[in-house]
Order: C-alpha cells, then sequence, then structure tokens
C-alpha cells in the first residue's frame, strides 16, 4: 500500500509540474504575442493581390502584361538610333552619347523602310531608325520600326 501510494504521489507531482511548465510557456507567448503588430491580413493573400494591382497599374500606363505580346503603338515609349549590326529577332540602336538600345522584335513589330512595309532583316546596317516600344517584364519589346536607308546603300529590287 506504501508503494502505490507513494506511486501516486510521484505521478501527481510529475503531472503538476508539467502543468506548470505548459501554463508558463502559454503566458510567455501571450506576452510575446502583444508586442506583434495585428494587420488582420495573411500574408498568403497578400502576393496575390499584390501582382493583381500591378497587372492594373502597368495596364493603365500602357504596358502590356499579356502572354500575346499585342501592344498599344499611342501607349508606348519611343527611341530612336542607327542600326548597329544585323536586324533579327533583338536590334541593336546605337544613339549618340547614350549607352546602346536593344529591342527584341516580335511577328506584330510593324516595320517600315523608306515608308515600304518590309521584313526586319530587309532593313540595312546602318539605318536611321525611329521606333515605338513597350516594355514586356523587364524586356523592351518593338511595337513598331521606321527606318531610313542610310546614304549611299544601295537599294536592291524584290
Amino acid at each position: 500500500m506504501k508503494k502505490l501510494l507513494t506511486a501516486l504521489v510521484l505521478t501527481l507531482s510529475t503531472a503538476a509540474l508539467a502543468q506548470t511548465d505548459t501554463t508558463q510557456a502559454q503566458e510567455q507567448h501571450q506576452k510575446n504575442d502583444t508586442t506583434r503588430v495585428k494587420t488582420g491580413l495573411d500574408a498568403t493573400e497578400v502576393g496575390p493581390a499584390i501582382e493583381d494591382k500591378a497587372k492594373e497599374a502597368a495596364a493603365a500606363v500602357g504596358l502590356d502584361t499579356n502572354e500575346d505580346g499585342t501592344f498599344k503603338t499611342d501607349k508606348a515609349f519611343s527611341v530612336t538610333g542607327t542600326l548597329k549590326g544585323e536586324a533579327g529577332e533583338e536590334i541593336t540602336l546605337a544613339r549618340q552619347g547614350l549607352p546602346d538600345a536593344d529591342l527584341d522584335v516580335r511577328d506584330q513589330t510593324k516595320v517600315m523602310l523608306d515608308g515600304k512595309k518590309v521584313a526586319v532583316k530587309d532593313i540595312p546596317e546602318g539605318a536611321q531608325v525611329r521606333a515605338k516600344f513597350q516594355l514586356e517584364g523587364e524586356e523592351p519589346v518593338a511595337v513598331e520600326l521606321k527606318a531610313t536607308s542610310p546614304k549611299g546603300a544601295k537599294k536592291s529590287n524584290k
């Protein structure tokens, strides 16, 4: 009987100590919790909301966020320079006193040379180019290219 009583006392005292530790941990958590600022928002809700607002803002200033790469020329930025190298899927415009401008060229890009519609590869190196472009993410994409043949360039009959 003494052994049973001793075992009961040990069990109850261990349980009491465990409950005291749990209570102290809860009290400490509550103290820490009061120092945190509560915004009423869950972080998992904030990310998608920011992305949606960024798309709305980009659309408001005319930047295209669509996957298909279509553009609005009336909301495009402009750059002027001399074609450096060959024109292809990307063109580089040399600008006096400024860094070169690299623009991606897409199938939807309107390309004109001396007032005639041409393929981008038909623009000769050294041609003066007025480009309208928009940003797709961080990439500048040409919406419209208007080129003038360089002086002394031979015109090909195609």
